[in-house]
């Protein structure tokens, strides 16, 4: 076996190094997914237990102007909200996605009998060939939805942005309603997963599946299983091969030596 201290010369340190690193950082993404996990259980549970909870009107919830501690304790409540939607403040939640087709969702808000408003999140529509929304009419008169309180600042993408406007308003309550059910119906309504180009469609609930983090966890510790494995196994067969160097060489001078013997 060869001299290992060429594996202490810059550029194998340099090797060293980088897989050391490369280590770490898979580590860090494998156990980052664990903890992903771990907030997604959470999250089921809350929706689970929140969700048993009975249905109640959505003003009954949270106020206009409420803090962050009384959205969040409302956040996943099963509600309801009756009144009149006000068509020409409706919301255009953009770079929406449902069943693999790319569209908005229609916030519009209704105005309960106590003065005060709610945005609902009335469904999912498409999107026309110059990228606009499908426009949706509305139920006629006073309109019953019962859904489920969302927060809109955990909205991902360009939500909070766009509902901006619609929340600014002081009698606007800091929540949404994502409308599971509405009496009278929605004139356009699909089923959820149809595929009219007028249609809107329900917004799902979210899911309480655990998603793929436990998967993507085991597979970045595998990973990093290989390279601790596989990294000494590739320098033990970089000193073994060069071993076999250094003794072709002492072969080849051994022969030369014989031969200048004999020669002289």
């Amino acid at each position: 076996m060869a001299n290992a201290r060429f594996l202490l010369r810059p550029r194998w340190l340099l090797s060293h190094l980088l897989v050391a690193l490369l280590i770490f950082a898979m580590i860090n993404l494998g156990l980052w997914q664990l903890r992903r996990l771990d907030e997604r259980r959470e999250r089921n549970d809350l929706i689970e237990s929140r969700q048993s909870q009975p249905v109640t009107p959505v003003d009954e919830l949270v106020a206009p102007g409420a803090g962050d501690a009384a959205v969040s304790e409302a956040r996943y409540r099963p509600a309801t909200a009756t009144g009149t939607y006000d068509d020409e403040a409706t919301v255009v939640v953009r770079n929406r996605t449902q069943d693999g087709v790319a569209g908005a969702w229609l916030v519009t808000p209704l105005a309960l009998p106590s003065g005060e408003q709610v945005g609902v999140i009335r469904g999912f529509v498409g999107l026309r060939s110059d990228g606009t929304a499908v426009d949706a009419p509305l139920p006629a008169g006073e309109v019953t939805v019962e859904g489920i309180v969302v927060d809109p600042a955990r909205l991902d993408g360009t939500a909070p942005r766009d509902l901006e406007p619609l929340l600014a308003t002081d009698a606007t309550l800091p929540v949404l309603v994502l409308a599971g059910s509405s009496t009278p119906a929605e004139p356009s309504a699909g089923e959820e997963g149809g595929s009219r180009a007028d249609s809107i469609l329900p917004v799902p609930r979210p899911e309480l599946g655990e998603g793929p983090h436990f998967s993507y966890a085991m597979k970045w510790f595998i990973f990093t299983a290989i390279a601790i494995i596989g990294y000494p196994l590739v320098l033990r067969r970089v000193l073994a091969r060069r071993g076999k160097e250094v003794d072709d060489t002492d072969d080849l001078d051994r022969e030369l030596d014989e031969l200048a013997r004999h020669g002289g």
